[in-house]
């Protein structure tokens, strides 16, 4: 499940068109469900009518050929509501949120956040742990009491640690699927047991990361473990800055995506500030690996 990027004019208007053929592009190469407007799609750039806009529009695009699910993430239960019942509206499978952000909520206000998110609609609501982005850290036992209680339907984990899959799977119920939200480590989640990756990579290597899925889940680890050392260096490159000397920073994901798919004769284009261009040393790492695994323009 790709978590889509929106794409950008030069002047930072949403570049319909170009979105929408990005969303073609990621469904025909095999991709299961899409996630729109989440952190790869740069919700936090965008107007609350924006969004609600967006998310129509990427449920004409998706147009019922896979699941798509849409971010409805804020700092304000009442913004998060209010997108969550247009995401409804407009036909999203269903609708994704981590907990309140900034604001560093204890638990009771967190699991009441998500309460009334799912209280609010009557598609699948996603549980989405994410510490680093939310400055919140969901324990095992918070997703599972949110699973048990019928909250989330689904739960996305991206604590960053594939070993929490595990315990998850131990302790929500069996018919709620448990989503590995990292690229880091991705061969361990599948293989414990993840129901579906959230893949940022498949942004700009769509069928290696299909192709990885597959061979996993057919229980040809031989040939899935090949195909996951043959991508770690990007997947790398995307997860953890530290490798490249700058360990007080975080990685450059989104730039990364998009500097990929500008790469393969495809658009990725700019992001919305704060989010810089990636350095000129980082585009040139960037090729350079991708050239390795024939991720070029010829390829495309």
């Amino acid at each position: 499940m790709p978590p889509c990027v929106t794409i950008f004019d030069e002047g930072g208007a949403v570049d319909e068109a170009r979105t929408k053929e990005h969303v073609d592009w990621l469904l025909d190469a095999g991709v299961h469900a899409l996630l729109a407007l989440g952190t790869c799609g740069e919700f936090f750039s965008f107007e609350t009518d924006e969004r609600e806009r967006l998310a129509a529009k990427f449920v004409e695009w998706v147009d019922g050929r896979v699941p798509l699910y849409i971010g409805v993430m804020d700092t304000s239960t009442d913004k998060a509501v209010r997108l969550a019942k247009a995401a409804e509206a407009a036909g999203a499978t269903g609708v994704m949120s981590v907990a309140p952000y900034y604001s560093s909520p204890p638990r009771r206000e967190v699991m009441q956040y998500f309460r009334d998110i799912a209280a609010a609609v009557d598609i699948p609501f996603i549980v989405y742990n994410n510490p680093p982005a939310s400055g919140v850290s969901l324990e095992t036992a918070d997703l599972a009491e949110l699973a048990n209680d019928g909250t989330a339907k689904i739960v996305k984990e991206s604590h960053g640690d594939p070993a929490r899959i595990h315990d998850l799977k131990l302790t929500v119920p069996a018919d709620v699927p448990v989503l590995y939200g990292e690229d880091y480590g991705a061969f361990e989640a599948i293989c414990g047991g993840a129901d579906g990756w959230v893949a940022g990579v498949s942004n700009f290597m769509p069928h290696e990361a299909v192709k990885l899925w597959n061979l996993a889940r057919s229980g040809d680890l031989e040939a899935a473990r090949e195909q996951w050392y043959r991508i770690l260096p990007l997947v790398n490159m995307t997860s953890i800055k530290p490798m490249f000397g700058r360990p007080d920073e975080r990685p450059d994901f989104i730039q990364i995506f998009k500097a990929g798919l500008d790469r393969i004769g495809r658009t990725g284009g700019p992001c919305r500030r704060p989010l810089l261009p990636l350095p000129p040393e980082d585009v040139h790492y960037l090729h350079r690996l991708m050239d390795e695994i024939g991720l070029t323009p010829v390829a495309a």
